[in-house]
């Protein structure tokens, strides 16, 4: 027999998380759990305004597919019943999790990656004063990565002041849509020459094709652009890196697929987070094992977290507890 639950769960942060389009002072996640034959699996998922989602209308999403879940509804099924978004998400996360438990592995095994105990993840900063990101850069100067969230203002002074006071750091601009192509030919070398090593999602999606013909100083990251595996083809030549999102692609079984064939196609791997808590970024982090770019600093921001929670220091990422999330104990050997 399986049962079927699904919830909200509100978490507040730490200090407001301001980016191109907004800002916001809590998270609401939406958690699924699955328990069949004794075992238990779970999930979360961040629903995303920006790509029409609202927590009401993934907590529907989820209940109108219910039934067919507690009816036994299997993964494969999963992806042809509902679109992708966070709704399949969080329902896709507790399947791996449960199919893992029910074999006596973890995911890592039944995806062929190593355990993920070795991460080096972002750290963000959101949009601010040049005083206040400078605060925060000095803060973050022993982390390998930032990234920085910037709007299309005072673009070169903010870059400058955030690499010179973390002047050893690798930094990553992401523009969330929020500027145009003339903007990106502006700043990209000066960006480059102050320790940018990425742009990530200059434009729009709908105006991503002014990318074509540029030949951008570093490289570029396609984040709304990229959603799943289909989005892969139109962005051959657009851009140089792709963030996978669980949110965005559906859940792990998309977000695998997503990976081998951006692989295959030559695409360079980011992998991403919404504002979610440390159950959101454990299911990242077995996609995370086989990319360049780690984002998976989510928890960070909240006031609290879940039991056998997640840590960054300087960047390093705190091996994954099997009792948060990933499958069967004992705990993986490195």
């Amino acid at each position: 027999m399986r049962i079927f639950e699904y919830r909200a769960e509100k978490f507040d942060l730490n200090a407001p998380f301001i980016i191109s389009r907004g800002s916001r002072i809590e998270t609401t996640v939406v958690v699924v759990e699955i328990t069949e034959n004794g075992q238990r699996g779970w999930g979360e998922a961040v629903p995303t305004p920006h790509y029409g989602e609202t927590v009401k209308s993934v907590m529907a999403q989820i209940n109108d597919i219910s039934r067919k879940m507690a009816d036994g509804l299997s993964r494969t099924e999963l992806q042809h019943a509902m679109s992708a978004g966070a709704a399949r998400n969080a329902i896709d996360c507790a399947l791996w999790d449960l199919e893992a438990k029910q074999q006596g592995k973890n995911i890592a095994e039944l995806m062929g990656h190593k355990w993920p105990n070795t991460l080096q993840s972002v750290q963000t900063i959101s949009i601010g004063s040049i005083e206040k990101i400078s605060e925060d850069a000095a803060k973050l100067k022993n982390f390998p990565v930032i990234k920085v969230k910037m709007n299309a203002e005072d673009i070169i002074p903010r870059i400058k002041a955030i690499h010179q006071n973390a002047p050893n750091a690798k930094i990553i601009v992401d523009a969330n849509e929020s500027w145009n192509i003339e903007l990106v030919k502006q700043v990209a070398e000066e960006l480059k020459n102050n320790g940018v090593v990425m742009l990530e999602q200059p434009l729009p999606p709908s105006e991503d094709e002014a990318l074509r013909d540029y030949n951008a100083p570093l490289p570029l990251g396609g984040d709304e652009s990229c959603h799943t595996s289909g989005d892969l083809a139109r962005l051959k030549g657009l851009y140089d890196v792709v963030n996978i999102k669980l949110d965005k692609t559906g859940g792990l079984t998309e977000a695998h697929k997503l990976l081998a064939q951006a692989k295959d196609m030559g695409f360079d791997i980011m992998v991403g987070c919404m504002v979610g808590t440390s159950l959101s970024m454990a299911a990242g982090m077995f996609i995370a094992t086989e990319a360049s770019y780690v984002d998976l600093d989510g928890p960070t921001m909240l006031k609290k977290d879940r039991d056998y929670a997640l840590s960054i220091i300087d960047g390093q990422m705190s091996t994954l507890d099997p009792r948060l999330y990933g499958g069967s104990e004992p705990y993986p050997q490195t």
